[in-house]
This record gives structure tokens, sequence and C-alpha cells, in this order.
């Protein structure tokens, strides 16, 4: 299931008045808890949902944002808002809730550039650096002994992994983990 599709599923529950917490997600959606975490800590990230903490019980339960309820289903939250302290609208990272650690994009530029292929591994997954080294070491060895193409050669690889390391160190900070530029 794509992340626009898990969107909109997640929506479609909060309308229907199921409380969104992972296992009632999990177990309408019929999808495993983890993806169905990731998804709902990126959709509370991007300010999709509001997150709830009951207390009582000591789980997370989100509610989604803008989404207007009908009169029986507020009465009901109503009567639960005594068991749930409701944390301030504020982004996902502020509240502290989730520490992703960042990744430097110019430190992922200049390690791209410092060694070609191998300088990925900042931030990109480990099939790209695993491939990208090995292009870089075998065309560096076959164009190695040519005095015109191995200066272009490595001007060109030196450009392309420090392009490339910016792109995945972006991605990164975007999904939280390492992850394919295109998905």
């Amino acid at each position: 299931m794509s992340y626009e599709n898990f969107q909109v599923e997640v929506i479609e529950l909060g309308s229907r008045g199921v409380t969104l917490t992972v296992a009632n997600v999990v177990a309408h959606l019929r999808t495993p808890p983890e993806r169905v975490q990731r998804g709902l800590d990126r959709m509370a990230r991007e300010g999709l949902l509001d997150l709830e903490v009951d207390e009582s019980e000591g789980f997370v339960v989100y509610r989604v944002r803008g989404l207007s309820t009908s009169a029986p289903l507020a009465r009901r939250r109503d009567a639960r808002s005594t068991r749930l302290a409701r944390i301030p609208t504020m982004t996902y990272a502020q509240q502290g809730l989730l520490t992703v650690p960042r990744k430097s994009v110019t430190l992922a530029v200049v390690l791209g550039a410092l060694v070609p292929g191998i300088g990925l591994a900042y931030a990109a997954p480990l099939r790209v650096v695993l491939a990208a080294s090995l292009l870089v070491m075998v065309f560096g060895r076959v164009l190695g002994a040519s005095l015109i193409f191995a200066p272009l050669f490595w001007v060109f690889a030196i450009g392309v992994s420090a392009l490339f390391g910016g792109l995945y160190a972006v991605r990164y900070n975007q999904e939280g983990h390492r992850a394919p530029l295109l998905s």
C-alpha cells in the first residue's frame, strides 16, 4: 500500500469513529505494525494528525486534524477527555515524541566528493553504496591508464557522487531513515 493510500485509509477510519491507535489501524488495514507506526508518525510530522496520550494505559491515540466529527462521537470523546491529556498542537518533532537524527546535507556532499561511491554511505541505502562504489572502482581502474579520460572520469565521478550524497541526505531527513530517492 502506498503512503498516499495509507493516508486516505487512516482518515477514512477516523471519519468512521475508529480510535486511531497503531493496533486499531493494523487490525482494520491488515498492514504490519512497523509500517503502520512509520505511516502514522509521518502523518503526525506532516501535521495531518494530532497526538493524544492515554495516561491511564500509556499509549498514543492519533486524531485527524481538521476532521469534523458527529455529535455522538464528540460526546464520547468528551467523556474520554478526563483520561486523555491532549498534547498542544505542535509539530511531532517539537513534542519530542520522536527524535529522528538528521543528516547534514553539507557533510553528505563533502563525503560524496572526497570519496566517490563510498562517501554515499553517510545517508544512502547500502545497495546504492555498493553499486556506486563498484562502478567507481571498475571505471576508475579501466580509465585510470588513459591520460585523457582519467581526469574527466574523476571530475565526473566526484560531481555525481557529491550530488547524490546531498540528495540522499535530504531524502533521509524527509523519511527519517535510509530510503531510495524514488519510491
